[in-house]
């Protein structure tokens, strides 16, 4: 929890306890992103029971497939070091969750004789709720943080966070002390998911119900999550060939929908979208030489005369053990 935030609302008259946690924010995350997609089912005439029931097992594999990406990512350490401790801790991963709960949602829809591509475009606004949500939460938790940077955004940590413990043991901090300042890379990705799903929304309000929109969706938090991850400062994510696990999969996605548009040019009936995405998760997980990423965060930059912006997020030892590779 945030101290600071908790604070703000003791001056204001209100309970600490509306400090949002992350485990909050992803419960938030889930209703409003379902309500987004509910009213969209309705407005569109569409199967109310078959398409919520392909929501359900998407959202449950999406909870279970985050675990099961990192435990994969995690396995090679785990068998070099005869532990299992890097599986049980591997945290979760936002594409493992994304891959897995629209890969189920899908077969769940072909069972059903259900249409795929509008339900996967009604996915839209509640995707940008969803990763606006969760990734706050990741924020206010402190995990996933980015690089020390100099810039008017950099924010610092507070002792006892993941990003102040890291530095400490850096030697770039000294223990017990606040992290230095760091880009908040869970906001721009909170953000770029709002912004895809605001954009990709426009083929929603044309009356498109064809993939379009959730092809422009995924291109875009594809892309932006790529650069995004260059700002990363974090440690214990997997990095194959210099480049880390979600910009592997960010590229493999861009592959896979740039192969999607060329087969839906050349057949135009063919809903080549989903198939496409589902083939993206054994490429995805295709065995490599993982080299494994420094056990410390990314060599600082140097310092300006700037503003920097204190964030209070509290010690994370009571709430959240595991890292987040997000």
């Amino acid at each position: 929890m945030s101290p600071a935030l908790m604070r703000w609302l003791e001056r204001h008259g209100l309970p600490p306890w509306l400090t949002p946690t992350y485990a909050v924010m992803v419960a938030a995350a889930g209703l409003l992103g379902a309500m987004a997609f509910f009213w969209l089912v309705r407005r569109d005439r569409g199967d109310v029971a078959v398409e919520g029931r392909a929501l359900l097992a998407g959202y449950v594999a999406a909870l279970l497939g985050g675990y099961a990406f990192e435990a994969l990512r995690a396995a090679p350490e785990a068998l070099a070091r005869g532990s299992w401790a890097p599986v049980l801790h591997a945290g979760r991963a936002a594409y493992g969750g994304l891959i897995a709960g629209v890969g189920v949602a899908v077969l769940v829809l072909r069972r059903r004789g259900a249409p795929v591509l509008p339900f996967l475009d009604r996915l839209v606004p509640g995707l940008g709720i969803t990763y606006a949500c969760v990734r706050t939460g990741c924020f206010l938790a402190g995990c996933d943080y980015g690089r020390a940077t100099a810039i008017a955004l950099g924010v610092r940590f507070p002792a006892g966070s993941l990003a102040a413990a890291d530095h400490a043991a850096a030697g770039w901090v000294p223990l017990g002390s606040p992290s230095l300042p760091v880009h908040p890379t869970q906001l721009y990705e909170a953000a770029l998911g709002a912004v895809a799903s605001a954009i990709a929304a426009l083929w929603l309000a044309r009356g498109h119900r064809d993939g379009r929109a959730f092809a422009t969706w995924l291109a875009l938090y594809a892309a932006g999550r790529f650069l995004i991850e260059l700002l990363r400062g974090d440690a214990g994510r997997g990095v194959y060939g210099g480049l880390s696990t979600a910009q592997l999969v960010s590229l493999a996605l861009l592959v896979g929908l740039g192969a999607a548009v060329v087969r839906a040019r050349r057949a135009p009936r063919a809903p080549a979208v989903a198939p496409t995405l589902l083939s993206l998760a054994s490429l995805c997980l295709a065995p490599g030489d993982a080299a494994a990423q420094p056990a410390h965060p990314a060599e600082p930059t140097g310092y300006g005369p700037v503003a920097w912006v204190t964030v209070q997020t509290g010690s994370l030892g009571s709430t959240r053990t595991d890292r987040e590779p997000g």
